[in-house]
């Protein structure tokens, strides 16, 4: 029987299958990188979206309060106006002639 052509066949095959899983075993790390990339990276874009709303909130919060200082002030001018209507002295009588 030759047994050494067999032994060298099955050495050869055991080794390729040895280089196929570290190969395999290569992809899924990198695979599970991506994954947790990609987890981190979802996180991250939550955060931003949370914040954007926050923002947007308060940006709403200070356009409502702006309107009604605005309000007030417009009201405070036309009060002003009117009081100044108000406190002008009469003209003066033309004098009479004797």
């Amino acid at each position: 029987m030759r047994r050494g052509p067999t032994i060298w066949t099955i050495s050869i095959l055991g080794a390729i299958l040895v280089i196929l899983a570290v190969a395999l075993a290569a992809v899924g790390t990198h695979l599970d990188r991506a994954r947790i990339q990609e987890s981190e990276l979802q996180f991250q874009v939550d955060d931003l979206q949370e914040a954007a709303s926050t923002l947007s909130q308060e940006r709403d919060k200070l356009k409502k309060q702006a309107e009604e200082q605005s309000k007030a002030i417009d009201q405070l001018k036309a009060e002003l106006e009117r009081t100044r209507g108000q406190a002008q002295p009469p003209a003066p009588a033309p004098a009479a002639t004797q």
